[in-house]
């Protein structure tokens, strides 16, 4: 039995299948959101809806139990609070490093939506570009 059994075992079927939904959507508009990073005139606005994106994944994972996804979701939440403040802090490297994130979000839903079992963190991901 995969995590989406587990889940749906835990949890209405309707409320999974709709987290299920939701992070497709949040984990395919990531990526394009943070290589926008780089346009100076975007910045601002991509940095707030990444932050977005993070904080409601982070809420819907602390509502299943998914302690892996929260965990992950409240660490780029916590990054992108502090890039709200300055968005002028935004690095290549920072946005190297969100990309990794954005795989590993990428490779959890693929995970979940075909019930299989999460993955570890990305050790890589472990090394929290500098901000500031």
């Amino acid at each position: 039995m995969g995590i989406r059994k587990r889940l749906e075992r835990q949890f209405d079927y309707d409320i999974v299948d709709e987290f299920i939904d939701h992070f497709d959507v949040m984990t395919e508009v990531m990526e394009p959101a943070i290589i926008s990073l780089e346009n100076e005139e975007l910045k601002d606005d991509k940095v707030n809806e990444l932050f977005r994106i993070f904080h409601n994944i982070k809420s819907a994972s602390s509502f299943l139990k998914m302690d892996r996804v929260h965990l992950l979701a409240e660490l780029s939440e916590e990054t992108m609070e502090r890039l709200r403040e300055d968005p002028s802090l935004v690095t290549e490297e920072l946005i190297d490093w969100l990309l990794l994130v954005s795989d590993q979000f990428r490779s959890w839903y693929e995970e979940i939506s075909s019930d299989g079992e999460l993955e570890d963190i990305n050790p890589k991901i472990l090394k929290i570009p500098k901000i500031g």
